[in-house]
């Protein structure tokens, strides 16, 4: 009786115990995706937003962004590398966003997560390739292909609405805590009011990718994805927190003794 009883009770503890860990290990590496994914994108994208000082304003001859090229040539392309991994991360971290939200509001956050994707994407294709023939690049040239990249910091501003404001509505139906959506607010009327950087005039502070996108916008923007990855994160472990784990109950010792004790009545 004793034997098959310590036998019913070790064989069936290890496995629900490995069972148990291996939903832990699992649950922890989940939770912690989002957070590790926000801090690489901030790193990234911030060491890529300093490295080298940004193209000459809309106001600028040709010549001065045929030397800056020159100067920098070899630099931009560490950042357009920079800017390809931190992408990533990105696209991991709107990934998990997108499964916490429901409704209208998350086909909205997919639409600008996606556009914001593609236009960094676009925006790295032209400063990228200016670098890669410095020496034969004309000031005509350089010119419109600024120009072109100049006006991608004004309409980033509609995509990063299209994230900001789901992000808000979740918020404020309990989905993510409520200092994510103090900033995701913050951030959305900020981009609304950098809208009009899309018409501002030459040398000004809202010209197009002047020092309002550049100073106030894109800090904006990696500190709102940043808050995003790690308000994932906790809200991950509070809902880790809260399952139950549905083992099934350990079978019943009598039950046990006495179908093996059928058993050997059979075989006698």
């Amino acid at each position: 009786m004793a034997v098959v009883d310590n036998h019913v009770v070790y064989d069936w503890f290890p496995a629900s115990a490995a069972r148990v860990n291996a939903a832990h290990r699992e649950g922890t590496m989940d939770r912690r995706t989002p957070m590790v994914a926000g801090i690489a994108f901030a790193v990234l994208y911030t060491v890529a937003l300093i490295l080298i000082p940004r193209l000459p304003g809309i106001d600028q001859p040709g010549f001065d962004i045929v030397a800056h090229v020159n100067e920098h040539s070899a630099t931009m392309r560490v950042q357009a590398l920079l800017l390809a991994f931190g992408s990533l991360a990105l696209a991991v971290l709107l990934g998990y966003a997108r499964e916490r939200l429901t409704g209208p509001p998350s086909y909205v956050f997919t639409i600008g997560a996606a556009a914001v994707l593609v236009q960094v994407f676009i925006t790295t294709w032209f400063t990228a390739g200016l670098a890669l023939h410095p020496d034969q690049l004309g000031s005509a040239t350089a010119r419109t292909i600024t120009d072109i990249v100049s006006m991608w910091s004004p309409m980033l501003t509609i995509t990063n609405i299209l994230m900001a404001v789901p992000i808000l509505l979740a918020a404020n139906a309990g989905r993510f805590p409520r200092w994510l959506g103090i900033i995701a607010a913050v951030f959305a009327v900020e981009q609304l009011i950098e809208t009009i950087t899309i018409i501002g005039p030459p040398g000004s502070f809202i010209s197009p990718s002047g020092p309002m996108n550049s100073y106030l916008g894109a800090p904006l923007f990696i500190l709102f994805f940043l808050a995003l990855g790690i308000a994932l994160s906790l809200e991950q472990q509070r809902d880790n927190r809260s399952e139950i784990v549905d083992e099934p109950d350990a079978p019943d010792k009598r039950d046990a003794v006495d179908n093996q004790a059928t058993v050997e009545d059979a075989v006698e």
